[in-house]
Parts: C-alpha cells; sequence; structure tokens
C-alpha cells in the first residue's frame, strides 16, 4: 500500500491545523481540563465544519471518508491536546454503520454526524478484560451493572456496550442521559474525562454479536495508537525546535552529536510506528487485518509514545518538568492512549498467541 497522504487527506490535515493552531489557544485546554468536561464549544465547531461526520456515509449525513481519513483528523487533533471524543464516536459510529441493523443506523448516525448525540464504547468491567464480561441483558431488553474506564462516559448521549444475552456476546446501545444509567467521574493521567459507568436496568437495542465487537476492538485500538503517534510526533517537533535555539556552551544544544542520536532515534520510532498504524488501519478499513497485525501496530505506538515523549522531557532539561511548558500535554496523553484499548505488554500477548503459526512471507 502507500502510506503517503492523499490529496485529500493532506486538505484534512493542513485544514485542521490552521483551525486548531488559530482558534484554540492552549490555555484553552488549560481551562477545559480543570473543567473536567469536555470542550462543548469545539465539538459544535467540529459538527458545523462537517468533520465529525468524516467517516459516516452521505445517507447518513456525512462525508464518505474512509477511517484513514478519520485517522488523519484524530491525529491533527491530538497534536493539539484537545479534550473532545472525536476517537470514541468514530469507534462508535463506524461499527453502527458497518453492522447495526438498518433501522438503528438510519436512527443514530445522522445525529451522530451533525454532533446533537455522541456515542462512546463501553466495553470493560473490573476485570479489565476485552474477553471476558459479566453484565447481562435480560428478557426484558434491560441490562444491570457496571463497566469501568468509560471514556467520555458521562459526556455520552449514547452508550455501545459489550454484554451478553442468553451466552452470546454482542454489543447494545443505550440512552446515557436517563435514571437508569449513572456515572462516577475517575481520574487518570490524561485527564481524560473518564468514568465508572452503572446501570440499572437501562433498555438496550441489540446492535450486533460477536463480528461487531472485534471490529470495534480492532478499531480502537488502532484509533488509540494513532493518538500515541500524533504525541510522539507533536513532542518530537516541539523537542527539535527547542534543541536548534538553546544554547550551552556557546552554541545551540542540538548540534551535539548525542542530541542528534537522540533526535534520530525518536523520529525512527515515530515513523516506524506510523507506517504500521497507518497500514493496519488502512487493511482494517477493508476487512483483511487480523488481531496479530492491530497488536503489532498497537504495540510499537505505545512504546513509542511512552519514549519518545520522555526523552522529549530529557533533552528540554529543566524546562521540561515545568507543568506550564506544552509538552506536558503530549506526554500525558500520549501514556493515556498508551494504556487504553491494551497496553504494550497486553498486545504482545496477543502477538505471542500466534507465535508458532506458519507465517507467509512471500
Amino acid at each position: 500500500m502507500d502510506v503517503s497522504l492523499s490529496e485529500t487527506q493532506r486538505l484534512i490535515q493542513d485544514s485542521v491545523k490552521a483551525f486548531v493552531e488559530s482558534e484554540i489557544p492552549f490555555s484553552r485546554i488549560r481551562e477545559v481540563e480543570s473543567s473536567g468536561d469536555m470542550d462543548r464549544k469545539l465539538w459544535k465547531e467540529l459538527a458545523e465544519l462537517g468533520w465529525l461526520g468524516l467517516p459516516l456515509a452521505e445517507e447518513h449525513g456525512g462525508q464518505a471518508g474512509g477511517l484513514a481519513d478519520a485517522g488523519v483528523l484524530i491525529e491533527a487533533l491530538t497534536r493539539r491536546a484537545v479534550l473532545v471524543p472525536i476517537a470514541e464516536s468514530v469507534v462508535a459510529a463506524a461499527t453502527l454503520q458497518r453492522h447495526a441493523p438498518t433501522d438503528v443506523a438510519a436512527d443514530i448516525l445522522p445525529d451522530l454526524a451533525n454532533g446533537t448525540s455522541i456515542a462512546v464504547p463501553a466495553v470493560l468491567e473490573q476485570e479489565d478484560s476485552f474477553k471476558t464480561w459479566s453484565i447481562e441483558v435480560g428478557a426484558d431488553g434491560t441490562l444491570t451493572g457496571k463497566k469501568y474506564f468509560v471514556d467520555y462516559g458521562g459526556q455520552a448521549t449514547h452508550h455501545l456496550v459489550a454484554a451478553r444475552s442468553d451466552g452470546e456476546p454482542g454489543l447494545y446501545l443505550v440512552q446515557a442521559q436517563t435514571p437508569a444509567v449513572t456515572t462516577s467521574a475517575v481520574q487518570n493521567i490524561g485527564k481524560v474525562p473518564q468514568a465508572i459507568v452503572t446501570y440499572e436496568g437501562a433498555a438496550a437495542t441489540r446492535v450486533c454479536g460477536q463480528d461487531g465487537y472485534e471490529f470495534l476492538v480492532g478499531l480502537g485500538r488502532l484509533l488509540a495508537a494513532i493518538q500515541c503517534v500524533a504525541c510522539s510526533q507533536q513532542a518530537l517537533d516541539m523537542t527539535v525546535d527547542y534543541v536548534a535555539m538553546r544554547v550551552q556552551f556557546g552554541q545551540p544544544i542540538g548540534t551535539f552529536q548525542a542530541v542528534q542520536h537522540h533526535c534520530a532515534n525518536m523520529a525512527t520510532h515515530t515513523l516506524a510506528s506510523r507506517y504500521l498504524v497507518f497500514e493496519a488501519l488502512w487493511r482494517h478499513d477493508r476487512g483483511e487485518a487480523d488481531d496479530t497485525q492491530i497488536a503489532v501496530a498497537k504495540t510499537q505506538a505505545s512504546r513509542t509514545a511512552t519514549e519518545v515523549t520522555m526523552m522529549a522531557h530529557q533533552l528540554h532539561g529543566g524546562m521540561g518538568l515545568v507543568t506550564e511548558y506544552d509538552l506536558h500535554f503530549f506526554s500525558l496523553r500520549g501514556k493515556q492512549a498508551a494504556l487504553s484499548w491494551g497496553s504494550s505488554e497486553e498486545c504482545l500477548g496477543l502477538v505471542s498467541d500466534t507465535i508458532e503459526e506458519p507465517e507467509q512471507w512471500l
């Protein structure tokens, strides 16, 4: 595949970059962080610009783009550290579009495209496993139980909940803003709004079975990997700019060979992650990516996000320890994304399950 950006993707990248840099100062990011909420003004602006419907079909009010196009959008927004559920919304919307019954998709997707509704996945339970859940949907079509680590769970209008019915796994659409659904905010390293969600007899509409769930997890894993790449790239760019102007011993520290080696390693890891992640996303869009390829991409991206951002802090020296400096946004968000949808260790565990399988190299 050709991993270079298409003309449309470059236009998305440049447009989003210009918009966020002109309209969203980092002081605004700090204000939103301190509020514990999402950036609702930005969410409305993204809807008005048509970006929320980027991967959705035109019949649902979308732009008929691919998942790779959505990945470019998510990377550009992540590089500004904005607090909006863009990745979560894309995961839920793409899953609904591909796997939900026609009537369910036609009812919810236009509202997701215009921003009046927000759907986010609710998968993990206290055991922190993507393979087992205890929530069961009863014969009356309601579910009761808890989901943990639900990003933007308190801000969303709908949750796409992983549950079982008569032992069969599937995804269920639940209206979140009802008395049957309560949320409790939890703190996390990335300062992303996150909640423990309790369902008490919440009405649930079945969306799909195991195939849709596997699609959702794979896409969630890859979009988190893109967020890792975005944080790595932003930290790298900030570091290169800093070492070019920071003078020590009468010359910029970027002229020292050791500093150059560190920057080269940061760039190599970031570029490798980018290729792996976008290739896997492109294949996932076509139903060609397997769990191993996705796990390899997420492993590389998770490791890169933590290693590159920590090296960025080291090369910034004392400046990198000042929390008022913007580098902290990307080291914290990068660590959060590295842990989301499976850490590097969890993903390597998935890869190890297939290590003895024959490989088709040619």
